[in-house]
């Protein structure tokens, strides 16, 4: 996958989850900012050091992303009303299945 699509792709997560934490009445973080520093710092960090690199550290991000979303989805299904979920569970399960493809 081209730089392009990923940042397209990560895009509309972005905007996906921005649209879903205020309509679920959910606090964001107060860390937020910091993940933001993080993340950007990491990204420039591994394109500086070439196009596997950057790969390879999206590979391994995308891993651990998997998993949490993964322990989510259980913990929704598992919860008294999972049909109250439907929408966070498919925005998580299409995640999952953008990252697999990709």
């Amino acid at each position: 996958m081209m730089h392009k699509e990923m940042q397209e792709q990560e895009e509309v997560h972005l905007k996906t989850f921005e649209e879903l934490i205020p309509r679920h009445r959910i606090r964001p973080t107060a860390l937020l900012p910091f993940w933001n520093i993080a993340g950007l710092a990491l990204g420039v960090g591994t394109a500086l050091l070439g196009s596997k690199a950057a790969m390879a550290c999206t590979v391994a991000v995308e891993s651990v992303i998997s998993e949490h979303y993964n322990d989510q989805i259980r913990q929704l299904m598992a919860s008294d009303d999972p049909d109250k979920y439907a929408e966070l569970l498919q925005v998580s399960r299409n995640v999952l299945f953008t990252q697999t493809i990709s």
